[in-house]
């Protein structure tokens, strides 16, 4: 499958993650639930570690420990920001994700992605962001808009890293397991999970199953393909979820919405075509 069928899998996958997200802030604390989370997301794939090729140089576990980090710092935003907004507003911060990946693709691994590419990826980013305007409404705050933009930088981050890892010759396990048990210790220790009953475990490891396929499609289709497209598919995300709430609430999208969604239209298919 190409990198851009795999990108859009994912983005519906994170858009269902999204609400799942959402649903569980409603019912715990959300902080305290990321440590577990992510204990979760690594044991899913430990059990793959011993069937698996492991890869090791002191440039993979750089990467390795750049690409834990990058969860770690996006981690904590994302889930204050799923404890006060809308699953739409929250997963805005992947609509500006193409543009961090944009940047950290020019820096480590220049030359994987064409000029075209990365202008379909501003049209999409473009078209989300106008689509989703008042979902920034509330950004006045310095706290949300940083918020935000550690978001942002820690999706695109992680695509690139994932990229830079497979050039190692690194697998989709090794990449998967280490990134998220790095991040998984630091947020135990950072953070422990307080307030999170054992009750909560099924509806925590539901989550994280989704979590895992989204991640997991996402380290896959950047094996062969450019980080800029598959981010810049995900990008899509936030709007897919503006559509799912709209279709609840039964209320039609705004015309603002629906030509943002046109334009995000065009540069998926710019992304096609270049």
């Amino acid at each position: 499958m190409s990198a851009v069928t795999l990108g859009l899998l994912a983005a519906l996958v994170n858009t269902g993650q999204g609400f799942i997200s959402k649903d569980l802030t409603n019912r715990y604390p959300a902080r305290p639930m990321v440590g577990v989370l992510l204990t979760m997301n690594c044991l899913l794939l430990l059990w793959l570690a011993p069937f698996v090729d492991w890869v090791w140089s002191p440039t993979i576990i750089a990467i390795h420990i750049a690409a834990a980090l990058l969860l770690v710092a996006s981690s904590v935003p994302v889930w204050d920001l799923f404890d006060s907004g809308a699953a739409s507003a929250t997963l805005t911060a992947q609509a500006m994700s193409p543009l961090a990946a944009v940047v950290a693709v020019a820096i480590f691994i220049p030359g994987t992605t064409s000029p075209g590419q990365i202008i379909a990826a501003m049209v999409v980013v473009i078209g989300v962001t106008w689509a989703l305007q008042d979902a920034f409404r509330g950004l006045g705050r310095s706290g949300t808009s940083i918020r935000v933009v550690l978001a942002a930088i820690g999706a695109g981050g992680m695509t690139v890293t994932a990229r830079m890892l497979a050039d190692e010759g690194v697998g989709v396990v090794e990449t998967y397991v280490v990134r998220t048990g790095l991040a998984a210790i630091t947020m135990l220790l950072l953070i422990p999970p307080r307030g999170v009953p054992r009750t909560a475990i099924p509806q925590l490891l539901l989550r994280s199953v989704v979590v895992t396929i989204y991640f997991t499609t996402v380290i896959i289709a950047v094996q062969d393909g450019s980080p800029v497209v598959v981010q810049t598919m995900l990008a899509i995300s936030p709007l897919l979820a503006l559509g799912v709430e709209s279709f609840r609430s039964r209320t039609w999208p705004s015309s603002r919405a629906l030509g943002g969604a046109a334009l995000v239209v065009f540069g998926v298919a710019l992304v096609l075509v270049l």
